[in-house]
């Protein structure tokens, strides 16, 4: 099943709200390859956990919110298999139907590897490159886009996805070649009523971020365990993503469209 998720937002000050009044959320998540069988049976629950969250939590209708998944994972109903071919398919719907005013999000976990400084996300059957990827997204003309790479040297493609009015997150940098855990924490900060640090009653992308970096802070320093994955994010159409974009005010860089970004209705 292929979950495509997009989320059409603007970079201003009201950035959002007049987004999600205005226009459509579109959704894609794609689950590739896992061959442990753990991080498999983890990464499907957390495709299932965020396919239930859009639905309930984040008002996406069925008819926008597309899922693709590995030929082993257990997901939900109706969900398409992960190949390039049905991947290209589900992104040429997309290109055809999403408007400017529409906001779109993409979601990807799974296994990656690099291979001639290029990214590739390991499908059934052939994979496909960051280059393609971005390919086909900058085909999808809606104005606010968040772009998510639960994947092993997710860094890599950050340079080359950045766009006006994009919000991308990579689990980890370019140089960390090791399965992530991610998604294990993102999805639940994503409805937490701790992940809400200003107290609004809302929790941003950014506090969502800001919660699944500590918790995955936490867990290798309580297993005294090297860490292996450092989550990043890029919002200012610069191309380079910091680690630490809590610290926008104090840093002048990413950070502050992501705190403007919500998905759950209010």
């Amino acid at each position: 099943m292929l979950l495509i998720i997009v989320i059409g937002f603007s970079l201003s000050n009201t950035m959002g709200v007049e987004q999600k009044q205005n226009g459509k959320t579109y959704v894609l998540i794609v689950s590739g390859i896992n061959k442990d069988t753990k991080d498999r049976l983890a990464k499907s629950k957390a495709v299932t956990d965020l396919y239930q969250f859009f639905l309930n939590d984040a008002g996406v209708i069925p008819e926008q919110l597309r899922v693709l998944v590995g030929n082993k994972s257990s997901v939900p109903e109706n969900s398409g298999i992960s190949t390039a071919e049905n991947l290209k398919e589900q992104m040429d719907k997309l290109a055809a139907s999403v408007n400017p005013r529409d906001r779109f999000i993409f979601y990807y976990t799974g296994q990656a590897n690099v291979v001639s400084e290029t990214l590739r996300l390991n499908l059934p059957g052939p994979d496909i490159t960051h280059k393609q990827l971005a390919e086909w997204l900058n085909a999808v003309k809606a104005s606010s886009m968040l772009i998510v790479l639960d994947c092993p040297c997710a860094g890599l493609a950050v340079k080359t996805l950045t766009g006006k009015g994009r919000i991308i997150i990579a689990a980890s940098t370019a140089e960390q070649p090791y399965s992530t855990k991610f998604s294990q924490y993102f999805v639940p900060a994503l409805i937490d009523k701790d992940s809400d640090t200003d107290g609004d009653g809302r929790i941003s992308l950014l506090e969502a971020f800001t919660s699944t970096s500590k918790g995955i802070d936490d867990f290798y320093r309580q297993q005294s365990l090297l860490t292996t994955e450092t989550p990043v994010l890029e919002d200012n159409a610069d191309g380079s993503a910091s680690r630490q974009p809590w610290r926008y005010e104090q840093e002048n860089t990413d950070g502050l469209a992501a705190s403007r970004f919500f998905l759950s209705v209010e």
